[in-house]
């Protein structure tokens, strides 16, 4: 049954299906509450504080340091620098457009995927759940704070977080209020791996063999203008970037496993169905 005519056969509604489909990313918003409450005592005392819950230490410098290793200075520090002069420009609503895409691409995926490729859907969540898991395990075992907190406790140069004054520039200031607020109320050490950048590489993978070349270099422009937008608005290190990309294959991996026993599970069913009895 071909996905068109499995939602006809449906007894749901369009708005009931697609409610249906993002209930499974429930889990994410379950899996982000648990590891803010198992950092809370870092993250509400600092840099100066013990432990997180679990008995793990807050990292501020070693992020840094594994920059400003690799590239002799850090990136963050670098860009703002020369780019952050207090006022909004271009490339400040770019980076806000950018940045805020993180929150819709996997819902909106999802949604697509539950409607027009059904078949993929399982492996899809399959996908997205490995790579909360693994996201959220290294939120917990090392909480790392990012760029614009270590800047505030005096760690690394000059880093403000500039993710939503692009929205001035875009004469949307009650959005940038919103995505502060947001900020205000989230796990402030969560940057280890960069989920923001992992769920980009997460969705490029999976559409990738979907799409046709132009498309597929779109993608990776989205991947790459993603990750310099989280190191020049000082909320990921670069190597936190690399960590969410590693995450994300690591998913995809998942996500293709779950994909081929299910298509070998069913090719086993059809030989089966054929075998004369």
């Amino acid at each position: 049954m071909t996905s068109q005519e499995r939602r006809a056969a449906s007894r749901h509604g369009p708005l009931a299906q697609l409610l249906i489909a993002w209930a499974p990313l429930s889990v994410i918003l379950l899996a982000y509450a648990a590891a803010q409450w198992i950092n809370a005592p870092v993250s509400v005392r600092g840099h100066d504080a013990g432990t997180n819950r679990l008995g793990f230490g807050l990292q501020v410098a070693g992020p840094a340091r594994a920059d400003r290793e690799l590239f002799g200075v850090v990136p963050s520090v670098w860009l703002q620098e020369r780019l952050v002069d207090g006022s909004a420009h271009w490339y400040d609503g770019a980076a806000a457009l950018i940045y805020v895409t993180h929150f819709v691409a996997i819902p909106l995926l999802t949604g697509v995927v539950w409607f027009c490729l059904r078949d993929r859907f399982v492996a899809w969540v399959s996908a997205v759940l490995a790579f909360t898991t693994l996201g959220v395990s290294g939120y917990v075992v090392y909480p790392a704070a990012p760029p614009w907190l270590a800047s505030d406790w005096g760690e690394i140069g000059a880093v403000d977080r500039v993710s939503s004054p692009g929205w001035d520039y875009l004469h949307l200031p009650d959005v940038g209020r919103l995505i502060v607020s947001g900020q205000d109320a989230s796990n402030p050490v969560a940057a280890m791996p960069s989920l923001h950048a992992g769920s980009a590489l997460l969705v490029s993978l999976f559409v990738w063999s979907l799409a046709p070349t132009l498309w597929r270099a779109a993608l990776v422009a989205y991947v790459m203008l993603m990750a310099l937008t989280l190191v020049y608005t000082g909320e990921h290190y670069v190597v936190d970037v690399v960590a969410g990309w590693l995450t994300a294959a690591a998913a995809a991996a998942v996500g293709a496993g779950v994909s081929r026993r299910r298509s070998d599970r069913r090719s086993r069913v059809d030989t089966d169905g054929t075998r004369p009895h």
